[in-house]
């Protein structure tokens, strides 16, 4: 429960660092951050609103959001897409195949057609560590995985648990091709000798996000043994 001193305290960092959301019922962080026990705690009980920026976190993240120019960019999104993840455009560039909607193709040809659609979408994931985070403890890496598909969905999920096996760990599993000596992400740190990296991922729910024209989804990384399993993965409620 929140004390009286916590209460002050966050009275004065709104005061010292001004932003625009309201964080009332919301407790501050933890001064070391978020642990793993604490991420894992609100996925699972779908309590994400308990995960929240320190109050100077949040300003610096709004004073960034700022200086957008919203004459070129007219959403926060838009600029991310363009000029952060360099991609072409906000659409699915499966979208743009001829034929895909056509009433005439056979079975055969939309099966064709469906395959490429992966094809051509499978590039459109983006890896990047989150510049305006939540603070975690410093054993968590903090990851936002970007992408023209909403890769929450079960029709999805052996695309991500794959793209993120490839990202973190590399291919451990000698039958599934040449081996990855290393993680293909260039932000991740090399596990602990005799560790492999873990992850959990969230969503956020619409009310909670602050870039909603662009899917993507949080990720923590951490090293654990080999013993445990590479991705936790808890069903919301």
């Amino acid at each position: 429960m929140p004390s009286a001193n916590d209460s002050t305290i966050t009275t004065v960092a709104t005061t010292l660092y001004p932003h625009r959301t309201d964080f009332t019922g919301r407790d501050p962080p933890p001064t070391d951050g978020y642990s793993w026990d604490q991420i894992t705690s609100a996925i699972k009980s779908n309590s994400l609103h308990a995960l929240r920026r320190t109050d100077k976190g949040q300003y610096e993240y709004e004073q960034w959001q700022d200086k957008i120019d919203r004459q070129t960019y007219k959403n926060v999104g838009e600029y991310i897409a363009f000029v952060i993840l360099q991609w072409p455009n906000l659409q699915d560039p499966a979208d743009t195949i001829e034929h895909v909607n056509s009433n005439n193709t056979t079975e055969s040809s939309r099966s064709k057609c469906r395959e490429e659609r992966y094809k051509t979408i499978e590039p459109r994931l983006t890896l990047r560590l989150n510049h305006y985070p939540f603070p975690v403890q410093q054993s968590i890496q903090y990851f936002v995985l970007w992408s023209t598909r909403d890769m929450s969905v079960l029709s999805e999920r052996t695309r991500l648990n794959t793209y993120l096996q490839l990202q973190f760990i590399g291919n451990q599993d000698p039958l599934a091709g040449p081996i990855v000596e290393k993680a293909l992400s260039p932000e991740i740190y090399p596990p602990a000798e005799g560790k492999k990296k873990q992850w959990i991922w969230f969503i956020n729910p619409i009310e909670l996000r602050s870039v909603a024209t662009v899917h993507h989804i949080h990720v923590f990384v951490r090293d654990v043994d080999f013993s445990e399993p590479n991705e936790i993965f808890f069903e919301r409620p």
